[in-house]
């Protein structure tokens, strides 16, 4: 399995930070409403292809992000921080002008995520930093242990995540182990 390391993922979670508090976003993270609150559009919109969920795409100097409406709620929760992901870090948006000047026609669907690349751990990262920051998780985690036990449910449920997102942040944070 391909690791991002602690420095790149630091960053990342350092950009979702920022976005967060500019966007004064509360849990659980609205983010639904954060691809208007940037001048860009989210649809909910059937894919002709049933294998796709979730794709965004440059169009002039915005961006689109589509989604299947027939996804999981929280699945398409973290697909839409997902796509937010490859929106700054890929394609530089508000981040790197110059890089999102030189984005054509950038897509990013889930096609590429069977893949593993670096870059959809990369939004992976970004998506579990802007819909369970680091020191909420940890408050969440620390609020709902009892008897040595994390109530994974109660956690996932704060954030309006599923109960794998939520493990695997924790583990990511190393709140959580990695043995079972």
């Amino acid at each position: 399995m391909l690791n991002l390391d602690s420095k790149k993922r630091k960053a990342i979670n350092d950009i979702a930070n920022s976005i967060k508090n500019a966007l004064d976003l509360q849990i659980p993270v609205e983010i639904e409403k954060v691809p208007e609150m940037l001048g860009g559009t989210l649809i909910y919109e059937e894919f002709d292809d049933d294998k796709l969920e979730a794709m965004i795409s440059k169009h002039e100097d915005n961006f689109i992000i589509q989604i299947s409406p027939n996804s999981p709620f929280n699945r398409r929760r973290f697909s839409i921080a997902h796509e937010l992901g490859h929106l700054f870090l890929h394609m530089g948006y508000l981040i790197d002008d110059n890089l999102w000047k030189s984005v054509g026609d950038y897509r990013d669907s889930v096609y590429y995520r069977l893949g593993h690349s670096t870059e959809e751990y990369e939004a992976n990262e970004f998506a579990a930093a802007i819909l369970m920051p680091e020191h909420e998780f940890k408050e969440v985690a620390r609020a709902n242990l009892i008897d040595g036990l994390f109530n994974i449910t109660n956690i996932a449920s704060e954030f309006d995540v599923s109960e794998e997102a939520a493990t695997l942040r924790g583990r990511w944070l190393g709140i959580f182990s990695w043995g079972d």
